[in-house]
């Protein structure tokens, strides 16, 4: 990154995990003469505000109270961003993202509502705002690759066409939602046995969102938008399993597509540790395993 400016880093879900870490490194990649800033966005403010103090304060970290998972959040945080920091921002690290346990209709919305709606909302509001050359990096997971590989013929060509547009994922996405609802995901092609299908499905949508607004943004301004997965990390959304990765080994994925040259990346791609990976992959077992491990371990809480 040029050094001419200063560049705005948002990264949502930063107080904790993965996104702290994320802010940690940055932090560390700054020279001083190159002091970029970074919003720390938190849905809760005051755990912004104490992540930010067990950083040491640094002057160029502002906390911004963000919740994706509501539209009136992302508005506000949007409009502060007009009004604190002149309507510019250079990267959006969408790392904000919930599992919530249950298989019912509810709890499939809500995480369906951060996971993939409140990213799409979030950058619709923000691209204007994007400049030239500006990032979009939306955490996903190899999760939604593998999800789609025991789906029907007929949903993996829906949600990897190349003609696919955001309406017509929210409308799979909705016919999902109301498939968990009326347990009928096998009669519509949902045949994976992958355990937390709503979280599962939600990082398949975010990975095809990815590509149409690579291919939509590229075109009106000039963007770049990938998607990645920071792997299975010791996070609270992996219940801190004893056999996952570090929350660093994460955010260095995450980073991976800050610093490394745009012409050395697919624009839309989805990537893990710098390896890109295809929208559907078989890797059942893998993902299956963990997601079982995390559902035992919190059962038992």
């Amino acid at each position: 990154m040029s050094t001419e400016k200063q560049h705005v880093i948002l990264v949502t879900g930063a107080n904790k995990g993965i996104g702290f870490e994320v802010v940690k490194k940055l932090l560390k990649s700054f020279s001083k003469e190159n002091k970029d800033l970074i919003l720390l966005g938190s849905r809760d403010l005051k755990r912004g505000e104490d992540a930010f103090h067990s950083l040491s304060s640094p002057s160029n970290v502002h906390v911004l109270q963000l919740d994706t998972s509501s539209s009136e959040s992302i508005d506000r945080a949007t409009q502060e961003i007009k009004d604190k920091y002149n309507g510019q921002i250079d990267i959006i690290i969408n790392n904000a993202g919930f599992l919530f346990l249950e298989q019912k209709m509810e709890a499939g919305r809500e995480t369906v509502a951060t996971d993939y709606g409140g990213v799409k909302i979030l950058n619709e509001d923000l691209v204007p705002l994007l400049r030239e050359n500006g990032r979009i990096i939306n955490v996903a997971s190899r999760a939604g690759t593998v999800v789609l590989s025991d789906c029907s013929k007929d949903l993996q060509e829906k949600y990897s066409s190349s003609t696919l547009t955001i309406e017509q994922l929210d409308e799979l996405v909705e016919q999902f939602l109301s498939a968990v609802d009326s347990n009928t995901l096998k009669t519509i092609g949902y045949t994976s046995t992958i355990p937390l299908m709503p979280y599962s499905i939600s990082k398949a949508a975010t990975i095809a969102l990815t590509r149409i607004e690579a291919k939509q943004w590229s075109n009106e301004k000039k963007i770049f938008v990938y998607s990645v997965c920071p792997g299975y990390c010791n996070t609270d959304l992996s219940a801190h399993a004893a056999d996952s990765r570090s929350a660093e080994n994460g955010a260095d994925s995450i980073l991976y597509l800050v610093h490394t040259p745009s012409d050395q990346l697919e624009n839309g791609g989805f990537y893990l540790d710098g390896v890109q990976f295809p929208q559907i992959n078989q890797d059942q077992d893998l993902i299956r395993q963990a997601f079982e491990r995390i559902s035992k371990v919190n059962a038992a809480k």
